[in-house]
């Protein structure tokens, strides 16, 4: 069976736009679109006990398929009939969405502003999925529009399968490709701060070779950059159409769900963030 680009809505404007941003995506795979509208059933959440006589209001299903219904419909009209299917999920939205990412190229979901209300919707979804899905999860934020593909790389695991993913999207889209290697000179470091810089640059450039040449459409800029992988990714997201991240860096404690530097991006970054978690063998 051929994998799908697997999206979440609701009914909020951020959702249709990751429903585009998904479609938009799998055209570009030649890959079909899966719709998950995922509800909860109000009655599982009132214990028997203490609320004799508490009836809990019907459930607006009518409203929650036809929005299934539309966003399938906008997939279809986009990639035939056959390039969108759809789930009416009776269950939270992370978990719909992870039961469906096993067969997923990737999964996309949409986040509102920056704001505490919308960290903790955040929190509860797309930082779940990020940190679970066995694929790529792209959060969507904001309209589409054209810029660098950003990708932070510090030569771990994680980030090697950042930067592959960073190529590949950088190759399908046109776009260019900007490679940041950020590090914190040390204070009592040995070696000066001007020779680490210039060996970063080296290695950098060495571990970039293999992508040029499987990828030798995409223009690339690689850079070695003093201060916060975080601090700095987020700068570059105020014009880039797509950061991207491993789901941990180097220093990424197997405990965690996400790494620091994926975290704040998907809080504060301008842009789509696609947090791309390492294959396991």
């Amino acid at each position: 069976m051929k994998k799908y680009v697997l999206v979440g809505v609701d009914d909020t404007p951020e959702s249709r736009l990751a429903l585009h941003w998904a479609v938009e995506a799998a055209a570009g795979r030649g890959a079909p679109v899966r719709v998950i509208r995922a509800y909860l059933n109000e009655a599982s959440r009132w214990p028997a006990i203490g609320v004799e006589g508490y009836v809990p209001p019907p459930m607006p299903l009518d409203r929650y398929q036809h929005e299934l219904d539309d966003a399938v419909r906008y997939a279809r009209d986009r990639l035939g009939y056959y390039g969108g299917s759809g789930w009416l999920a009776n269950s939270d939205p992370s978990s719909a969405l992870l039961l469906e990412a096993a067969d997923a190229e990737m999964v996309v979901v949409g986040t509102t502003s920056r704001n505490k209300m919308s960290a903790a919707v955040l929190g509860s979804v797309a930082t779940s999925v990020s940190a679970k899905a066995p694929c790529p999860v792209v959060v969507v934020r904001g309209e589409h529009r054209t810029g660098p593909v950003v990708v932070g790389t510090d030569g771990s695991p994680d980030s090697e399968e950042a930067v592959e993913f960073a190529f590949d999207a950088a190759d399908r889209t046109g776009q260019p490709l900007e490679v940041v290697y950020c590090w914190q000179p040390q204070a009592g470091h040995l070696a000066p701060a001007e020779s680490t810089h210039e060996l970063l640059v080296d290695w950098l450039a060495e571990s970039l070779m293999g992508y040029r040449d499987k990828y030798p459409a995409v223009k690339v800029r690689a850079s070695v950059v003093e201060g916060r992988a975080s601090t700095r990714l987020i700068a570059l997201s105020d014009t880039a159409s797509l950061v991207v991240v491993g789901s941990r860096g180097r220093g990424g404690v197997s405990g965690l769900l996400l790494g620091s530097v994926s975290q704040s991006l998907l809080h504060h970054a301008d842009s789509p963030v696609a947090i791309v978690r390492r294959h396991q063998d």
